[in-house]
């Protein structure tokens, strides 16, 4: 596995973009991106510490995960609205919803009015996610989205990396500082999308039919699976640190650091080679990776370095996974990037929240290594679908 992108490597790679449109769009999705994710991932390493603040259950809790993710269904009426308003529009609306729908969390007296923040955020992830997208795919040549796509996704591993210092808040504070933290980030994402991004909104509505195949319905039963594989041990990720490593909130957020350096290397990976090795060849190879570690969680007993490589060999691979599988989606969809990333959001999302409930089940039932099992399973079949998929015009 290539190291993550250095700052002057991340430069390079922007340099050898033609339009200069694009490269300003990156700066902003950089920032606006990772405010969007972090309403979405700072919620798993503290999820025990998240219910013990709102005085519920973990199960209870992760059911607030699972309805953020039914939120998220609504991601196939999307592209119709994006149709009519453009883009850009859509991309700043849903980082007002990503502000609102953190601060709702952070100021939450209690757990119905933290389901309303985490409804709120969990609109905001597809309502930015397909429209920014589908912007880069309809102004990338195919051969050179992996590097773009890849790019932006580093966007996934920076929000974690927001765990270590929300940690230290989190036990100077309380719980609810990261979501607070998260609102004021997405109001300056808010300003750099309106001053980096063009408006785009069309004289007319420009509809762009999909025409969904077979290849379409493979490609969403293949992230439907991975994601549920990766969702079932993301749900159980913080209790299974506390119990069997002991570790603290803060030692949970230092220790999630190491996520981050994981993440960074899959979607570096990505950015780095995949546009040469084949987006296809590469989903493979993130399977392959993460399935492995899947299963080798259960190995790790209460050992804390072994825990270690296991976790950076799970989600270096899902982020190989994931980033390549989305360029790969917009190969496919052809003149219609939003309509077919719409459908492969809501099968993410659908994946959420099944995870959302069966994971804490698992994990009661069997610990980390029934999860890993479960989620090896997984990985296992989506990587059988994916021989049905085949790659772009004959690329790789």
């Amino acid at each position: 596995m290539r190291a993550a992108p250095s700052p002057r490597s991340l430069r390079a790679v922007l340099s050898r973009l033609t339009s200069t449109e694009v490269r300003a769009a990156l700066v902003a999705v950089l920032l606006a991106r990772t405010a969007v994710n972090a309403g979405t991932r700072l919620a798993y390493p503290f999820l025990p510490e998240i219910a013990r603040g709102l005085g519920v259950s973990l199960a209870a809790a992760a059911a607030l995960l699972a309805l953020r993710s039914a939120a998220g269904l609504a991601a196939p009426l999307v592209p119709g609205i994006t149709e009519t308003v453009g883009r850009r529009a859509m991309m700043l609306g849903a980082l007002v919803m990503a502000a609102v729908g953190a601060a709702v969390v952070g100021l939450a007296p209690g757990l119905a009015v933290a389901g309303v923040g985490f409804t709120l955020l969990g609109l905001a992830k597809p309502l930015f996610d397909i429209p920014m997208q589908g912007w880069f795919g309809a102004r990338v040549p195919y051969a050179r989205r992996g590097r773009v796509i890849g790019t932006t996704e580093l966007t996934w591993a920076a929000s974690l990396a927001l765990a270590a210092p929300a940690g230290f808040l989190i036990a100077a504070t309380s719980w609810r500082a990261p979501f607070l933290l998260v609102a004021l980030l997405s109001l300056a994402g808010l300003g750099v999308v309106t001053l980096l991004i063009r408006p785009d909104r069309p004289a007319s509505r420009e509809r762009r039919p999909l025409g969904v195949t077979r290849v379409h319905v493979t490609l969403m039963a293949v992230v439907l699976l991975f994601r549920l594989a990766a969702e079932l041990l993301f749900i159980v990720y913080g209790g299974w640190l506390e119990d069997d490593f002991g570790l603290s909130v803060a030692a949970i957020g230092i220790f999630t650091i190491v996520v981050v350096a994981a993440e960074l290397a899959g979607e570096g990976g990505v950015a780095a080679f995949a546009d040469r090795l084949g987006l296809r060849r590469t989903v493979f190879l993130g399977l392959l990776a993460s399935g492995s570690a899947y299963l080798s969680l259960g190995l790790v007993g209460g050992s804390l370095p072994l825990a270690v490589v296991a976790v950076v060999a799970w989600f270096a691979g899902f982020e190989l996974t994931i980033v390549a599988t989305i360029a790969l989606a917009t190969g496919l969809a052809h003149a219609a990037p939003e309509r077919l990333l719409s459908f492969v959001a809501t099968a993410a999302v659908a994946s959420s929240g099944i995870a959302a409930l069966l994971g804490p089940q698992l994990y009661a039932r069997g610990g980390i290594a029934l999860c890993g099992l479960a989620a090896a399973g997984c990985a296992a079949v989506a990587g059988a679908l994916l021989t049905r998929v085949p790659s772009p015009s004959g690329a790789r």
